[in-house]
């Protein structure tokens, strides 16, 4: 039995290869934009209250944001969109083309559950749901002003809504 039958072809071809090489200079490129962190890692702190009294917020590097924002830039985008608890799926829309986003198409669920953290939160399961929640694209060259900017003005605001848990989804 041929383990492989889902793979159209096991070898690379000579254009898989000029891929490959383009890809690898690329990288290289976008490695000047790279940094490298040097402090230990932040440890979350404890959180000493049940599940059902925390205040839980959506962050997803799926590129989401509401219809009525400005469209991240799909080459890259180290900014973040705010995203109301309280939005309707119909108003949110998906600008990133790095990853097989049909399946977001159909069901946003599965790339932002901001649907299945509100029953959660009805149900009790968690404290409450957070009014603010954010999107980001993923593929970012520019780590450094994700670090350094939106990152930390994410945490101010999650911090001023008083969330406890955040849920990261990568899509």
């Amino acid at each position: 039995m041929n383990i492989l039958n889902h793979i159209p072809r096991a070898l690379p071809t000579t254009n898989d290869r000029k891929q490959i090489d383009f890809e690898k200079d690329k990288a290289e490129k976008l490695s000047v934009n790279c940094i490298t962190i040097s402090e230990d890692p932040v440890i979350a702190p404890k959180i000493d209250k049940p599940l059902s009294e925390c205040r839980v917020a959506l962050v997803a590097t799926v590129g989401i944001h509401t219809k009525n924002d400005t469209p991240f830039i799909i080459t890259g985008d180290p900014s973040y969109r705010i995203v109301p608890g309280d939005v309707s799926y119909d108003d949110l829309m998906i600008t990133h083309v790095r990853y097989p986003n049909q399946a977001a198409h159909k069901d946003l669920d599965c790339v932002y559950p901001i649907n299945t953290l509100r029953k959660m939160s009805d149900d009790g399961t968690i404290g409450s749901f957070a009014p603010r929640n954010f999107g980001l694209m993923g593929h970012i060259p520019r780590v450094d002003v994700l670090i350094k900017q939106s990152a930390v003005e994410i945490a101010d605001m999650l911090e001023e809504d008083e969330v406890d848990i955040t849920v990261l989804s990568p899509g």
